[in-house]
Parts: C-alpha cells; sequence; structure tokens
C-alpha cells in the first residue's frame, strides 16, 4: 500500500485507519520479496513528484499492490471528521 500524506492538506494515516491493531497472537504473513522494491519504487516517484511539482500525487487515495494477481488499485480516502491528528495542523500546531 502507499499513499502519499501532505500534512493540512490531505487525509493522513489516522484518518484512515484511526487506531492501529496490535494484535500479536494472528500469524503472520510472509511478504513476497519484491513487494517493497515495489512499493518503495511508488514512494520515490511520488516523492519526487512532490519536490518538482509535477503529475497526479497519490493524496487522499491509497494504491493496493496485489503481487500474487499483478495489478493495482487505487481507493480514495476522505480526511476523517474530528481527526486530531489533521486538526492540528489546520490549527498551526503538531500531532
Amino acid at each position: 500500500q502507499a499513499m502519499t500524506v501532505i500534512p493540512g492538506q490531505s487525509a493522513c494515516l489516522c484518518c484512515l485507519y484511526k487506531e492501529p491493531e496490535r494484535k500479536t497472537d494472528r500469524p503472520l504473513i510472509p511478504v513476497i520479496g519484491v513487494t517493497p522494491g515495489v512499493i518503495g519504487s511508488v514512494q520515490a516517484a511520488e516523492a519526487i513528484k512532490f519536490i518538482i511539482g509535477r503529475g497526479n500525487l497519490l493524496t487522499n487515495r491509497l494504491l493496493r499492490y496485489d503481487g500474487l494477481a499483478m495489478t493495482f488499485h487505487d481507493f480514495g480516502i476522505n480526511p476523517r471528521p474530528g481527526c486530531s491528528h489533521c486538526r492540528s495542523f489546520t490549527e498551526g500546531g503538531t500531532p
């Protein structure tokens, strides 16, 4: 999964997931070896686009990669009303 977060301008991870799950009793599912490289390349492209100010960023969108099916899907994300992290940036503070 990849997304670009611009504080005060886009949805953040807390808007998407609210509170992180912390369950240690579930078995870990291994990552297919190339997956971190694929997602890392996407994130590098996002950083370059942000720096040069060109292209469409993954703001307010989540890009999901399925390595077994070799597919990408993106989903729209809206900032969550009342998100304390987003609100702190719009009020000039930091979370």
